[in-house]
């Protein structure tokens, strides 16, 4: 699934708006390390309030991650090493949540903060990345 990764509320809605207008699913995640500079409350209150989940890049802090379990959120990544990766998917497993270990940046489109959202999304998506998996 294409991800894209976004900063604000705006971008996520716009985001969502060209891929349904492209009629393609997308995955929303923040952008890397964001609960660090973000807060994990912002990227929980943004997944609510665009009703689309979204990943929370926590970067190789596992106490994000662990706040982030604590907000609610379900879908997480994360940098740090495989060890410590496994404890932490084995808990975000007990509490429904799914943790992505990463050991690379994902292939994903990043928005630039004073992006026009929406024409970036589906000028992507129209370049033929909406062919991959």
């Amino acid at each position: 699934m294409l991800e894209i990764a976004v900063h604000d509320l705006d971008q996520a809605r716009a985001a969502l708006e060209a891929a349904g207008e492209a009629g393609l699913p997308i995955r929303l995640r923040s952008a890397q390390n964001a609960a660090g500079y973000a807060g994990v409350g912002y990227l929980k209150a943004l997944c609510d309030e665009v009703a689309h989940e979204l990943v929370i890049d926590c970067g190789d802090d596992a106490g994000l991650v662990m706040a982030a379990l604590r907000e609610g959120c379900r879908r997480l990544a994360f940098s740090g090493s495989e060890e410590v990766a496994q404890k932490l998917a084995d808990m975000a497993g007990q509490l429904g949540a799914e943790l992505r270990h990463e050991r690379a940046p994902p292939d994903v489109l990043v928005l630039s903060p004073e992006a026009d959202a929406r024409a970036a999304v589906l000028a992507w998506l129209r370049s033929g990345r909406s062919a991959e998996p």
